[in-house]
């Protein structure tokens, strides 16, 4: 299996094709059997748990075999080598209709992650890491220069943080991680927290966040399990 762009480009006509047929279609119009909670409180639709078998089929075929995803997760995770599936990010505001959700996939191989995606089904825009670069629908760009700090604080986030953000202009959060660093890719919010994150959002945000030259209250940016327990914050260096 070769990463390069035909990789890519072949990802993301397969991503749009499950926006086409699954996502837009059914996007605020589930019925109440279509929609369960989990045990931590969130949601889940049917329609999560057939994209993410889509996905997992798909990049089976294509040489991936060691996959962790949202709805069944397993002791893969303990390998040096893995990909992690989040089919809908954002699965409350695919129930209720709010045009932000996304599909996140990431590439890691000890500890350092070879490539991630951030698909928007809504927009058909393609976000994806490789070789250290951010690229948009397939075209390389840049980080943004911002030049005030944007983004939300929750109050306890506002005592944590004290030292590190003392002045922003507030942003609501979008409820889904990767329609956030979306906004951060397109210089909407330069800062962000996570709470309580999984690994199947967590490691694709990194990525891109980590290439937007983003600080961050962790240790470092290495692709471990250490993270998933922490109250994390990106932030840009103004």
């Amino acid at each position: 299996m070769m990463i390069n762009k035909n990789f890519f480009l072949d990802t993301h006509k397969y991503l749009n094709k499950i926006a086409k047929e699954i996502i837009i279609p059914n996007i605020g119009k589930l019925s109440e059997n279509e929609v369960s909670t989990k045990e931590d409180n969130s949601k889940v639709t049917r329609y999560d748990v057939i994209i993410e078998n889509e996905l997992i089929e798909y990049f089976k075929n294509i040489g991936f075999s060691n996959i962790i995803s949202e709805e069944s997760n397993s002791e893969l995770i303990k390998k040096n080598e893995y990909l992690t599936v989040d089919p809908i990010d954002g699965t409350r505001n695919f129930i209720n209709g709010i045009n932000k959700v996304a599909i996140m996939v990431s590439f890691i191989k000890s500890t350092r992650c070879e490539f991630a995606i951030i698909y928007d089904p809504i927009g058909d825009i393609f976000y994806h890491t490789h070789n250290n670069f951010i690229f948009k629908n397939h075209k390389q760009i840049k980080p943004q220069n911002y030049s005030n700090q944007i983004g939300f604080l929750g109050e306890h986030a506002k005592v944590y943080f004290k030292d590190i953000i003392t002045s922003y202009t507030e942003k609501i959060r979008s409820r889904s991680i990767g329609y956030d660093v979306i906004e951060a890719i397109e210089g909407e919010r330069s800062f962000l927290t996570v709470y309580g994150s999984k690994i199947w959002d967590l490691f694709p945000a990194m990525s891109f966040l980590k290439l937007l030259n983003f600080e961050t209250n962790l240790p470092n940016m290495e692709f471990d399990y250490s993270k998933l327990e922490k109250k994390i914050i990106f932030y840009a260096n103004l």
